[in-house]
């Protein structure tokens, strides 16, 4: 991951917050990713403040969850996406309204934003995550590392091409770190195209001979693969992590990523090109 000298946030106080808007300028192909380590929110003053941001509905959402760690990856997850929105879209957290495509995924509602700014979120064991772009569809994945996998799973959804390159890999650990990278990787493009699941993954494929991860489709389809960009990549040593954009962009965006503790602090972490 680059480098570069950037300056941190901190907030000093949590309430009558006014966020810093556009504190990091968010250039047309570029992709900003904040993602938080849960285990660092355990401030009752945040985790609070994360319940009132929150809609009526989002509220009782995670209310209803039972179990506590899932519970609170819940509620983190959804204090980040809104925190971080606020800072693009010129508004206060709780003003963010949101809207579902047919499959679900989540976008802003039409309107809200002077910019049009896409998201995606994710979250796994330990860690949340949030992507944003500007007027690009976007997808993010998250798996953690100490995640099961056999290659059982791959054959059931898998391309062919995939699966041979995990058959092909003889060390356990290295064909674990690929069915992570494939799998991330597939999350993301079915996470932006905004159909998830409902769509087989066998019918896109992921190869890196260039050294980049790229799409191949395996059918006619009204997609091409020359507006797609993916990025594969680690964070905190324990997630493996994807994320896909869609863009009338030729050129390869830049990701920039951020540790971020919503109303606590933000700190550059560095690029990934």
């Amino acid at each position: 991951m680059a480098t570069e000298k950037r300056r941190d946030i901190q907030f000093s106080r949590y309430s009558n917050l006014r966020l810093p808007v556009h504190a990091f300028f968010l250039q047309p192909g570029d992709v900003h990713l904040y993602y938080t380590c849960l285990e660092q929110v355990r401030n009752q003053v945040l985790t609070d403040l994360y319940y009132r941001i929150l809609s009526l509905e989002e509220r009782e959402t995670v209310r209803k969850i039972k179990s506590a760690e899932k519970r609170h990856e819940n509620l983190v997850t959804k204090a980040l996406a809104r925190f971080v929105l606020a800072r693009y879209c010129g508004m206060e957290p709780e003003a963010v309204r949101f809207a579902k495509g047919p499959h679900g995924k989540p976008a802003l509602l039409p309107g809200i934003s002077p910019l049009p700014v896409r998201f995606n979120l994710s979250h796994c064991k330990g860690l949340a995550g949030c992507a944003v772009t500007l007027d690009a569809d976007i997808g993010l994945d998250m798996e953690h590392q100490n995640r099961c996998v056999n290659l059982d799973l791959a054959r059931r959804f898998f391309s062919q091409p995939e699966i041979m390159q995990l058959e092909k890999t003889q060390d356990p650990g290295g064909r674990k770190a690929l069915f992570l990278k494939l799998w991330t990787l597939k999350e993301a493009y079915v996470k932006a195209v905004g159909k998830g699941l409902s769509m087989g993954l066998d019918q896109f494929s992921f190869d890196f001979d260039r050294g980049r991860p790229e799409i191949r489709f395996l059918s006619e389809q009204a997609e091409t693969a020359g507006t797609w960009h993916f990025f594969s990549f680690t964070l905190l040593d324990r997630c493996t992590a994807a994320a896909g954009v869609r863009s009338v962009r030729k050129k390869r965006p830049v990701i920039h990523v951020h540790a971020c503790i919503p109303f606590d602090t933000i700190r550059f972490q560095g690029q990934i090109p």
